[in-house]
């Protein structure tokens, strides 16, 4: 009995020496006068160029009429609905001021169901809007799908004003983002990048050399204490001459499994800063509707398929001068 105890005892204090450690590990500084050399991720040689084919690519969207606006969705094989509820909503519109616009889905290959694979050739016979590679279509490979849109871009559309990298739940109002790029036009250089902004966030630590929970990565993939400044996945927009320079500069540098932090350290040792919008026009949580809200965002993350439907068809019918009070 007593024995029992001590022994219930010894295996409680190791558990809280565990999470002390655990916590220790993922939220405490390395280091509180950190100097961060962006170099240490750069190579003087291209030693990661993108290696994969690409098995599907609708290159002939650029080849007539140079569009003004290119938007690249990083979707999965199974996520059907998905694509055809963005194809019926803003992905149908194609100019806005006479700006012509074009919507494409990122996507590798799924290996686990060859239903996936069938239905991937026939959506790409029937609307053309399909990018592939063929890499393994995964969390872990998102960065290889963010790659893939810089060549596509580098490659088939490289006079593009600008492109819009988004997730496939994000609603997108093409017509308040080409009106907000009109504006700002002026005002910038050609190194233009703008989103979500992440300032001065902390990588979540694993404890093994592999990650076991989504967000974690270790330390020998990514050694510094704070990320550089990025902006959320979910949907960042920059200009055209700006890509080319990001995706000549991947091929020297390693990828690591956050696609939005790695195009992060690509702007520090390009030396390019975020531009942050002075208004709230990047929605990263998910935001209760409002026609007249949703009227003056860019973007805004985590709606289903079911909602994008519902959001259009009730934003198709505001008379947007009752909002104009409001803005």
């Amino acid at each position: 009995m007593m024995m029992n105890l001590f022994s219930q005892r010894k295996l409680f204090i190791c558990l809280c020496l565990l999470i002390i450690a655990f916590f220790l590990i993922t939220h405490v500084n390395d280091s509180s006068k950190e100097k961060i050399d962006w170099l240490f991720f750069h190579h003087q040689k291209p030693i990661y160029q993108n290696n994969f084919s690409f098995t599907m690519t609708p290159h002939l969207k650029c080849k007539d009429e140079i569009p003004s606006l290119v938007i690249l969705v990083a979707t999965r094989p199974k996520e059907v609905d998905a694509r055809q509820a963005i194809r019926l909503t803003w992905g149908q519109m194609q100019t806005w001021l006479g700006k012509k616009v074009i919507t494409l889905f990122l996507l590798g290959k799924d290996e686990e169901n060859h239903i996936h694979v069938r239905q991937l050739i026939e959506e790409e016979n029937v609307f053309g809007d399909i990018i592939s590679q063929d890499f393994i279509d995964s969390y872990d490979n998102l960065t290889l799908k963010t790659k893939m849109a810089f060549q596509w871009i580098s490659e088939f559309c490289p006079k593009v004003e600008y492109v819009m990298k988004a997730d496939a739940d994000v609603f997108i109002n093409i017509k308040y983002l080409i009106n907000f790029l009109l504006k700002i036009n002026k005002n910038i250089s050609s190194d233009f990048f703008t989103g979500y902004p992440l300032i001065n966030t902390k990588p979540k630590r694993a404890l093994f050399t592999k990650p076991i929970f989504k967000f974690e990565i270790p330390k020998s993939d990514y050694p510094f204490s704070t990320y550089p400044p990025y902006c959320s996945g979910f949907g960042y927009v920059f200009s055209g001459e700006l890509a080319l320079k990001i995706y000549k500069l991947m091929g020297h540098i390693k990828p690591i499994r956050f696609e939005d932090a790695y195009v992060g350290i690509c702007l520090k040792i390009l030396g390019v800063n975020l531009y942050i919008p002075e208004k709230k026009v990047f929605f990263l949580h998910k935001l209760k509707f409002d026609s007249c809200l949703f009227s003056r965002m860019i973007a805004v993350h985590d709606v289903t398929p079911h909602q994008l439907l519902s959001y259009w068809k009730r934003l198709k019918n505001v008379d947007s001068t009752t909002c104009l009070s409001e803005t």
